[in-house]
């Protein structure tokens, strides 16, 4: 798969691709509201998308302009508002227009939950003494970390939180009494389990971490009764505990996530013009359903839920084999491979040499990451850039010398 190293290549701009998941943001009189836009490739070429969990009409796509058509029912009312928006540089930026006038729905590609992220009820072994404490690591909009350790002994300060796919390393600051003691973290998350590693001067302290929440965090369809009809909610409870409540295609930020045994409490804000309107929820948790009753100046709505998927970071699509063949110059197959493991680390083989490859970053379907291989007496830094589909894996690997198409499929 090497790009061929006798004379430059011509690399072509390919259009952007439009499919996948897009966090939309609007805004209504001040207030900003959220929602996700999915648009996804028929057999036949054609875009099919959703708006939140509702269907969309005509997307159509040409390389750059993006339009479709949204409808919305109330009952036995219903209207329709049609979008046009431009995708460049990775954003969307674009306008709804209805009969009551226009308003902005700008767009960027959704980024994937860290494996890391989370909240981790931890235990180690200090000595003679048993250790617990709960690890929260969240992530800012800037894609920076940050972590807090809460405990009913002492006070402990997290700082210079790193992750790399899901490897994750931090420094802890911990006071006991007058005392304060430095200690460093470094270990690997696996689904609902985190194992690693404390370091200070007093030596090496294995530890484990459990996911904190799992049977909640995922997308749930909550369905009520009224007159008109069943109407049915998304709400999704992400890995840190932090959600959104999907309603009439919006999202809206949960506040005050709790979980008490199988007791589950949360809030929401609305605003509508100057007002704000709060609902209260609180339901109780078991298996694969979830019974909840909101409650609002309004009165109580009962809702009935039941799971839709899991949120919480599972191994990525990336993860495996994959195996790339052509055909040489002269006419000899050639195949490398690309391997990735859960951690996401990964090698690159050729030609029964493997090389290390470097700065792995997996936005979705998206693929991207280094490699510096040697032929000969050269090296040659690569760059990769490509879409996971399914099995298939294409892109394009491109060095100082040009750019050449690579298609891979998934051997195990």
């Amino acid at each position: 798969m090497l790009l061929a190293l006798a004379g430059p290549a011509v690399v072509a701009l390919a259009a952007e691709d439009i499919t996948g998941e897009w966090e939309m943001a609007m805004d209504f009189g001040g207030r900003q509201s959220f929602a996700t836009l999915t648009i996804s490739k028929n057999a036949d070429g054609s875009l099919a998308g959703k708006w939140g969990s509702a269907d969309l009409a005509n997307v159509k796509f040409d390389g750059q302009k993006l339009t479709f058509s949204r409808t919305i029912r109330f009952g036995d009312n219903e209207f329709t508002m049609n979008y046009a928006g431009t995708l460049k540089d990775g954003k969307i930026t674009g306008a709804f227009s209805t009969d009551n006038g226009e308003f902005a729905a700008n767009g960027t590609r959704k980024k994937p939950i860290s494996p890391v992220v989370g909240q981790w009820d931890m235990q180690y072994r200090a000595g003679e003494r048993d250790v617990t404490g709960r690890l929260t690591i969240s992530q800012k909009p800037d894609g920076a970390f940050e972590g807090k350790w809460t405990s009913e002994r002492g006070e402990s300060a997290i700082s210079n939180v790193r992750a790399d796919g899901a490897k994750l390393a931090f420094d802890r600051t911990s006071k006991f009494n007058d005392r304060e003691f430095k200690s460093t973290f470094e270990g690997t998350s696996q689904g609902d389990k985190l194992t690693g590693m404390f370091k200070s001067e007093r030596g090496e302290m294995p530890a484990s971490g459990q996911r904190f929440g799992s049977a909640l965090i995922g997308k749930w369809e909550l369905t009520s009764n009224s007159d008109q009809g069943p109407r049915t909610r998304i709400l999704t409870v992400y890995p840190d505990l932090t959600g959104r409540y999907e309603s009439f295609g919006g999202e809206i930020p949960i506040k005050d996530l709790k979980l008490d045994g199988d007791q589950v409490t949360f809030v929401i804000e609305m605003g509508f013009g100057d007002r704000t309107f709060r609902m209260d929820f609180k339901g109780k948790l078991q298996g694969q359903t979830l019974n909840v009753q909101s409650s609002s100046e309004r009165g109580t709505v009962d809702l009935t839920g039941k799971k839709l998927e899991q949120a919480a970071p599972q191994a990525s699509a990336i993860v495996g084999t994959w195996e790339f063949t052509r055909e040489g110059q002269d006419g000899t197959r050639r195949t490398s491979t690309l391997t990735i493991k859960p951690d996401m680390t990964g090698a690159y083989k050729m030609r029964d040499t493997e090389f290390p490859i470097t700065e792995l970053k997996v936005d979705g379907d998206q693929v991207a990451f280094k490699v510096t291989v040697k032929y000969n007496d050269n090296e040659v830094p690569m760059t990769f850039q490509g879409k996971v589909d399914g099995a298939t894996l294409k892109g394009e690997f491109t060095s100082e010398r040009g750019a050449r198409e690579a298609l891979g499929k998934k051997v195990n």
